[in-house]
This record gives C-alpha cells, sequence and structure tokens, in this order.
C-alpha cells in the first residue's frame, strides 16, 4: 500500500494507490511487479492491487498455497525442501566462514541436517556464529541446550536480512492468523495440544464431519504450517514448526499431548491387518519419539496400562528393524499379562511368542528356544496338538532349532508341521506351502538341496496356479528357488529368475520397496559369484543408498547393504575400501546389536578375511581367535558356525604358514562334519577339500591327492560333473599331479576345466582366466614355454580389462608372464613386467607383505641372469632386511622364504 502511494506521488498524481494502479496499467512498456510475502492477505484480497490491462508481469511470493488460483498451473512453482548442497551453502555464507577445510565442511553437513535443510533457521544459526557468540564446532551443542531461545532471537538476522528471524517468520502467520478477526481458532485443528472435542462437531447421526476437519487442514495447507504427503491423506508438518510448537507447551500440556499421540498411534496400528510397509514405516519414527518423552519425562506410569499399545508397538519396532527397543517393550507386555491374566492365558502366550521372535532376531537363540518350547506346551495343552496356533508354535521352534545349528530337530518338526497343514487345511493353502519352503529351507541346512529344489519348485508352481505370477508370495517363491539354484552353483538359472523377480518386485510393489531392494541386492550377490563384479558394485551400491535413504543408516538391512558392497570391493581386490566399510559395520553391529549377536561376530569373521588379504596377520589372527572364542561360548563347541570358525581360523595359519597348526585343526573339522553332518554332506566334503590344501603346503602330496580324489568322487556323485565346485575339485587335483610330477595327466584336467568353465561361466569369468593360468604354468612344467606365453598374455590381458591394473589377481598374471619370459630368457622384458609388480606391490600392500618380499626376490634374480651382478645383491640384501624386521615384529609369523621364481597361482580357497 505505501509502495503505490508512494509511486503515485512521485508521478504527480494524487497519492492514492488506485491512481498509482492506474498510471501503471497505462503504460506502454513492459514492467514487472513483485508482491513479496504475499501470506495474511486471501487471494481475491491481493488482486485488488492489479494493475488493469494485459501489459507487465506480475510476480507473487508467498506461503499461502491459494495464490496458485490466481494464474495457470504452469504459471506456479512449489519450492520445496533445500538440497543440502544449497542449504551448506547458505550456511557458510551466513556465518562467514570458507569451506576450505573438510573439517568445516563436515561440521556444516552436521548443522544443515540437524534443521532438516529449512532455510531460515539455517540462516539464522550462520548468524548466531558469525556474531562471535560461538562456533562452528560448539553450536549445536549450544543449540541442544538453548534451542528454544537460539529459533527466535531477534539480533540475528543471518544474510537474507529478513526482519523477522528463523522459525518465528515461519510461525509468524500462524500467530498472525490466530489474532485475525476472519478466522476464528475454531476453525484450526492444528495440534493436539489446541484439540478440544467441541472443535471437531459429528454429523446428527454420530459419525465423523469431515467438512470442517478438510477447512481446518485448508487453512494450514494455505500458511505453510503443513504440507500434503504422497496421498490425499496424509499430511507432514516441517520437523521445526512440531519443535517450535512443542517448546511453548507447558509440561501438563506436553503431558496431555504425549497421552494422546500414544493413544492415537496405538489405534492406528491394526491386528492382523496387511498395512502399506510405507505407513508403517511412517509411524515408526513417531513410536519410537513418544517412547522416549514417555521416558524422558517419567510418564510411564500414565501410559503403562496400555499394554495392547506397548504390544503393537513391540510388533512394530520388530518389523521395521528396532528389535533392541522391540525386546524392552515385549518384556513388559509378559511380565505384565502375567500378573493380570495369568500364564496360560492365551494373551500372555502370544507376548510370550512375540518376545521369543525378537530374541531371534537378536541371536539370542537359546532364550528364543526356552521361550518358544514353553508357548508349544502351553498351546499343545490348552488348545490341542492339532489347532492351528499349536502349529505356527512348532513351525516357530523348528525356525530356531535351525538357527541353533539343530537342523535334524528342525527337519523333523518341520516334517510335522507339513503333514499336519496338509490334513487340515488342504495341500493348497497358503500356510501349507509355507511350511513347504520353511521345510526346503531346513533340507538346504543339511546339505539336501536337490530335495530343497524339488519342494521349492512345488512351491512357485502351485502360487502361479493359485495366487497368480504377479502375487508377492509367488515373487517370493521363485526368490527362494533362485537362492536354491544359487547354492547349486546353477548361477545363470539363479541370475535368471533374480531379474525375473527384480522387474516383478519393481513393477507391483514399487523400485522403493524393501522387498524389492532385497531382490536388487540377491541378484548382485550373484553377479558377484557370475564374477560380473562391476554389476554387483552398481546394483550393491544402488541398495545401500536406497537403504540410507528409507530405512536409515543404522538400520541393519542398511548394514547389510554395506557388508555386501564390502565383499564385493573384496572381489576387485580393492582390500583398503573393503576394510574401512567393514570396520564401519563391525563398529554399528557392536554398537546396535551388541558384541555377541551373530551379525557382528560375522562381521569380525569378513574383516578378518581382508585383513588377511592385506598382509595383516596378526589383526586376522586376533579376530579370528575371537570369533571362535565367542562362538564357542554362545552356541556351543559343535555348532556350524563355531566349525567354520575353526576352519577359518585354520585357513589363516595356513596363509602365514603355520601348516602344521592348520592340518591340527582341520582334521578336527573334518572330524565333527563327518561325525554330525555325515560323510557326504558339502560342509564335510569342504573341510576334506581344505585339509587337502595344507597336505599340499606341506608337500604331502600323496595325502593331498588321496583326499582331493575321495571329494572329486562325492562331488561328480552328490553336485553333478558341471558343478562349479566340481570342477573347482578337477582344477585341485591337477595342481596336485603338477606338483608330484604327473604333468601329462594335470595337463589334461586343466583342459577339462578350462573347456568347462568356457562353457559353463563365459571365457571372462575370474574362475575361467585362473583356468587358463593354471593351464600355463602346466605348459610350463612341461617345457612348453611358448604355449604358456600365448594363454599368459591373454590372462593379462582380461584382467587388465576386467579387473583393473591395480587389481592382486592383474599383478599375479604379471607376475606370471614375466616367469615365462625368463624361462624363455626373455630378461628384457621379464625385468620390465617384474618393475611394474614390485612397484604396484609395494603401493598397494606395502613392503612388507610377503608377495612384496617376493616379487623383490624375483627381480633380483632377472638382475643377476642379465649381469647386473650389484643391482641383484642391493635387492636380495634389502629383501633380505625386511624380512628380518617383519619376522622380528612377528615372531610367531613365518614369512615365506625369498624364492628365484614366484609359487604358480593356486586356485584353492582360502
Amino acid at each position: 500500500m505505501q509502495a503505490l502511494k508512494g509511486i503515485g506521488q512521485s508521478c504527480g498524481l494524487d497519492g492514492s494507490p488506485e491512481s498509482a494502479l492506474w498510471w501503471i496499467g497505462s503504460l506502454k512498456e513492459n514492467f514487472i511487479m513483485i508482491f513479496d510475502n504475499a501470506d495474511v492477505l486471501s487471494p481475491a484480497a491481493l488482486e485488488v492491487y492489479f494493475p488493469p490491462g494485459m501489459r507487465g508481469n506480475i510476480l507473487i511470493t508467498s506461503r499461502n498455497s491459494a495464490m496458485m488460483t490466481l494464474t495457470s498451473p504452469e504459471n506456479s512453482l512449489e519450492v520445496t525442501e533445500m538440497e543440502e548442497t544449497n542449504a551448506i551453502e547458505l550456511f557458510l555464507k551466513a556465518s562467514c566462514l570458507e569451506s576450505s577445510t573438510l573439517n568445516v565442511q563436515i561440521q556444516a553437513s552436521q548443522i544443515v541436517k540437524e534443521f532438516f535443510c529449512f532455510p531460515l533457521a539455517i540462516d539464522q544459526a550462520g548468524a548466531y556464529i558469525a556474531s562471535g557468540a560461538t562456533t562452528i564446532g560448539d553450536y549445536l551443542a549450544k543449540y541442544s541446550e538453548h534451542r528454544k531461545t537460539l529459533l527466535c532471537h531477534s539480533e540475528f538476522t543471518g544474510a537474507s536480512k529478513y526482519n523477522r528471524t528463523g522459525i518465528t517468520e515461519e510461525i509468524f502467520c500462524y500467530a498472525a492468523l490466530l489474532e485475525g478477526d476472519e478466522t476464528p481458532v475454531s476453525n484450526l485443528p492444528l495440534a493436539s495440544s489446541l484439540l478440544d472435542r467441541r472443535l471437531l462437531p459429528l454429523y446428527k447421526t454420530g459419525t465423523w464431519d469431515s467438512f470442517i476437519f478438510r477447512e481446518g487442514i485448508r487453512i494450514l495447507l494455505s500458511f505453510s504450517l503443513i504440507r500434503r504427503g504422497p496421498s490425499d491423506n496424509v499430511y507432514a508438518m516441517h520437523p521445526l514448526v512440531h519443535t517450535w510448537g512443542r517448546d511453548r507447551l507447558t509440561l501438563n500440556e506436553r503431558k496431555k499431548c504425549c497421552l494422546m499421540a500414544y493413544v492415537t498411534l496405538s489405534c492406528s496400528l491394526k491386528w492382523n491387518a496387511d498395512q502399506p510397509y510405507r505407513f508403517q514405516r511412517t509411524l515408526v519414527t513417531h513410536v519410537r519419539a513418544n517412547m522416549e518423552y514417555i521416558k524422558s519425562e517419567g510418564n510411564e506410569s500414565i501410559v503403562s496400562y496400555m499394554d495392547d499399545a506397548y504390544a503393537k508397538f513391540g510388533m512394530l519396532l520388530r518389523e521395521q528393524g528396532y528389535s533392541k527397543e522391540a525386546e524392552i517393550l515385549q518384556i513388559k507386555v509378559l511380565d505384565k499379562r502375567k500378573k493380570n491374566l495369568g500364564v496360560e492365558h492365551p494373551d500372555t502366550i502370544f507376548a510370550m511368542a512375540s518376545l521369543a521372535s525378537t530374541n531371534g532376531d537378536l541371536g539370542k537363540y537359546m532364550e528364543a528356544e526356552m521361550l518358544k518350547v514353553q508357548v508349544l506346551n502351553a498351546r499343545e495343552k490348552i488348545l490341542g496338538v492339532e489347532h492351528l496356533d499349536t502349529i505356527l508354535a512348532m513351525g516357530n521352534l523348528a525356525s530356531t532349532y535351525r538357527d541353533l545349528g539343530k537342523s535334524n530337530e528342525a527337519e523333523k518338526l518341520e516334517i510335522q508341521v507339513l503333514d499336519a497343514r496338509n490334513r487340515i487345511l488342504g495341500v493348497e493353502h497358503p500356510d501349507t506351502f509355507t511350511a513347504m519352503a520353511n521345510l526346503a529351507s531346513t533340507y538346504w541346512n543339511l546339505g539336501k538341496y536337490t530335495e530343497a529344489e524339488k519342494l521349492e519348485m512345488q512351491v512357485l508352481d502351485a502360487r502361479n496356479r493359485i495366487l497368480g505370477v504377479e502375487h508377492p508370495d509367488t515373487i517370493r517363491a521363485m526368490a527362494n528357488l533362485a537362492a536354491t539354484y544359487y547354492d547349486l552353483g546353477k548361477y545363470m538359472k539363479a541370475e535368471k529368475l533374480e531379474i525375473q523377480v527384480l522387474n516383478a518386485g519393481s513393477k507391483i510393489l514399487g523400485v522403493q520397496h524393501p522387498d524389492t531392494i532385497y531382490a536388487m541386492a540377491n541378484l548382485a550377490s550373484t553377479y558377484r559369484n557370475l564374477g560380473k563384479y562391476k554389476e554387483a558394485e552398481n546394483l550393491e551400491m544402488q541398495v545401500l543408498d536406497a537403504r540410507n535413504r528409507i530405512l536409515g543408516v543404522e538400520h541393519p538391512d542398511t548394514i547389510n547393504a554395506m557388508e555386501n558392497l564390502a565383499s564385493t570391493y573384496r572381489s576387485l581386490g580393492r582390500y583398503r575400501e573393503a576394510e574401512k566399510l567393514e570396520i564401519q559395520v563391525l563398529d554399528a553391529r557392536n554398537r546396535i546389536l551388541g558384541v555377541e549377536h551373530p551379525d557382528t561376530i560375522r562381521a569380525k569373521t569378513n574383516l578378518a578375511v581382508t585383513c588377511g588379504n592385506l598382509g595383516k596377520y596378526a589383526e586376522a589372527e586376533n579376530l579370528e581367535m575371537q570369533v571362535l572364542d565367542a562362538r564357542n561360548r554362545i552356541l556351543g563347541v559343535e555348532h556350524p558356525d563355531t566349525i567354520n570358525a575353526i576352519a577359518n581360523l585354520a585357513s589363516i595359519y595356513r596363509n602365514v604358514g603355520k601348516y602344521n597348526e592348520a592340518e591340527k585343526l582341520e582334521i578336527q573339522v573334518l572330524d565333527v562334519r563327518k561325525r554330525i553332518l555325515g560323510v557326504e554332506h558339502p560342509g564335510t566334503i569342504f573341510a576334506m577339500e581344505n585339509l587337502a590344501a595344507t597336505y599340499y603346503d606341506l608337500r604331502k602330496y600323496i595325502e593331498a591327492e588321496k583326499l582331493e580324489i575321495q571329494v572329486l568322487d562325492a562331488k561328480n556323485r552328490i553336485l553333478g560333473v558341471e558343478h562349479p565346485d566340481t570342477i573347482f575339485a578337477v582344477a585341485s587335483l591337477a595342481s596336485t599331479y603338477r606338483n608330484i610330477g604327473k604333468y601329462n595327466e594335470a595337463e589334461r584336467m586343466e583342459m577339462q576345466v578350462l573347456d568347462a568353465r568356457n562353457r559353463i561361466l563365459g571365457v571372462e569369468h575370474p574362475d575361467t582366466i585362473r583356468a587358463m593360468a593354471n593351464l600355463a604354468v602346466t605348459y610350463g612344467s612341461l617345457g612348453k614355454y611358448t604355449k604358456s606365453e600365448k594363454l599368459e598374455i591373454q590372462v593379462l590381458d582380461v584382467r587388465n580389462r576386467i579387473l583393473g591394473v591395480d587389481h592382486p589377481d592383474t599383478i599375479f598374471a604379471m607376475a606370471n608372464l614375466a616367469a615365462t619370459y625368463h624361462n624363455l630368457g626373455k630378461y628384457i622384458e621379464a625385468e620390465k613386467l617384474e618393475i611394474q609388480v614390485l612397484d604396484a606391490r609395494s603401493r598397494i600392500l606395502g613392503v612388507e607383505h610377503p608377495d612384496t618380499i617376493r616379487a623383490m626376490a624375483n627381480l633380483a634374480v632377472t638382475f643377476r641372469s642379465l649381469g647386473r651382478y650389484n643391482a641383484a645383491e642391493k635387492l636380495v640384501i634389502e629383501a633380505q632386511e625386511v624380512q628380518s624386521r617383519v619376522l622380528q615384529a612377528e615372531s610367531h609369523y613365518t614369512t615365506p622364504t625369498v624364492t628365484n621364481v614366484e609359487d604358480a597361482q593356486d586356485i584353492r580357497r582360502r
């Protein structure tokens, strides 16, 4: 208004707004008229100030979304949340700080995240820091103590120079709204603190009057205090607006609101209802905040009578991955129900079953078993052995037996469950199919892969027929069958099914549904086994990004995604990146799941493998010893995972040259697996294979040969001649034949291996390339150096292209080709390659790694062959000094002796 009067006066008019508008409308030139922060007036009231005529442009900025009615949709633009990079830029400008250091960038990122990238709050925070009142490093601590003051401090206007500060600007419209004459407070169901039952009357029929509610929502939307969510019935309030409102409530009002939110959340969750995952994911944040507030304000006595709410919240928290928090609530529910209802009441037994499931998620298998046995006994006694809830309890107990490695007990129960459901529900009932799928999982644990495959094919066929190809349960059955194909080494079949699962999940459930992301993770694992490491990495980065965004950085599924990506980095030879991720995984699991959770222990095992790859044998051994100790204590000495830990420790011993210790452990593993799993279980055969590898390293080639013949015979019979593990056994036996001088047999077998891998895995699969490398070594042993050279050039070329020049396998190929050049008398070519090998290993593995020491020795031999005796002697002395230093630092480790030629590449599993 004042601006229009000023225009009227400066143009010699009568000084009224109307004359100014008339003058603007009569202009022959184009003009722009800006209405900034047009928040309080209605669109009709604002339109009065538009000049007449068709010329010129009008720009309106407003928090009132109703202003969009003044123009066409294509001429309006909604400004949503600020991106983090832009928010950091605004903050640095307002705080007068330079982004010169990484530390400043990190601290700025933490601050803008705390304010959810809310521009005015970020602007004010920057201004406060610029005033010298605090530093960027101390700001968040000050904010947590003085949030209310800092959000509304009048002295700090920030870089934007707005006439109101921070969050007060956003709330200003609401304050004006409450104080104005046109809009009564009775139309505003803004927050539970203001909510009065009289404000939202029902129709005369007693039904909900949505008109008044919608009118209140409309007003709140018009002032941008809330915004629309992904659907018509979902609305969201900015967290800072929410905080501002909560800070202004009295203690009693906060308690009242807390209880109202508690009841509302409980009513929003339904038992036995298939509620959308996205909706539940939205609720879980509020449930956790509500529970935390109840605890912090000492309100537990007010709400603890809401037994049903705690049970619902426990269910939600468990399903969303917050099992520790779920356990706390479920223990309270069980305790309360035992006291109030008695131990045999159905609700008490249900609470016991819920807590048992959560214990299972937390890796507390013993506690889970104890509770599930009680549940099963109670249901058998009260409901009878053929009641569906009793059969469900039997299936749940079988699942825990499987987790405890009691696969035979699990199988026995699951056969009973399947038999009962076939009889009571019928062969084509969904629960019968579930029982069949569970039994297939147990068959898998028992190494009965063929039986597992057969059952899963029945399940898939039935679900296709009854539910349709696009039903979520059908897709799940397809995923299970793909997993079995994966375990059977049928990677091509697994890949084909997993692509179908991913496509179907994306189409039906959406690309961000947890099941779709899980399908992506499974496909990535299959790509890794097919040697498609780049494709695996690409998918796993997508999985990690999606889970970070949807579930949060500390959700168990997010941490699993990080672990899988680390595994792919290891396959790519990017050991330092793998180590960095695996340290994060271990740290997160220690903190969230606890040091004795199975997933935490698995994280230690993975980190130990990577430490071994980096030549950090002391750290690797220490980690494996911790794993073995934990599994002995928690699972028992004969649990499959404990036996796996012994096998892993033996592998570390073998890698550091402690072959006698490795042999002792591997004989123990083989003995236990024969006794518990049987002589033809894949785990037993694998143990036999590892022991053969140690015999090989001990130069006990006759013993190695004997075991490897048994392994090959068993794999041919159980897995089939073209299973990857069978082909691996052929390659191992060929290696042994080479070392005992049976070169012709070795050559014949390695040609079989190469042919099979070309056909089954493809010409560029890492295992195919490895087969080519091994055949090249045998050609060298036979004196066929030209043939050896030809193959090794191919191996090096493919590895350079697929794995990259710094991958350990590429460097190994370079060393092998250098050895062949040496045998051919091509010393110049050998020297050139060996210098590259030494440089790469020094840079990637460090000068004290055994492979680096070996590279020094090999180059010294080539120098000697070239007549460069001084250079050779200098390098040998350097290698011996490094070796001596390593031996003194780690006296119980054996560094490989310096030799004149690199050992042939070996495809044995470590």
